[in-house]
């Protein structure tokens, strides 16, 4: 089982791995949003504080829509993300379009 802390609703969940981490939001009372959910509104973006490699790789949709700079200091999409393994963390405040 994989576990995921949401960092502003002060909660951790467990989920099975390889879970996207918007099907998973669907399941559980956590305060990230979702939009158009095909990683072109940033409604979702976020910052992966921890466990970067316990999630699935960066899609091609985060690269259009966010900077690379933004994406080495681990902002993605939530909608984009798969919870693969092991532990992350993730905050988020607010969305900016590219």
């Amino acid at each position: 089982m994989a576990k995921i802390t949401f960092v502003p609703d002060n909660a951790t969940h467990e989920c099975e791995d390889g879970m996207p981490l918007i099907d998973f939001c669907e399941d559980i009372e956590v305060s990230l949003k979702f939009g158009c959910t095909e990683g072109t509104c940033g409604v979702c973006e976020l910052t992966v504080v921890e466990g970067r490699k316990n999630l699935s790789s960066i899609t091609e949709e985060e690269r259009e829509y966010l900077y690379e700079e933004d994406l080495k200091g681990g902002m993605r999409l939530g909608c984009q993300i798969k919870i693969k393994r092991g532990h992350s963390s993730i905050t988020w405040k607010g969305t900016r379009a590219k």
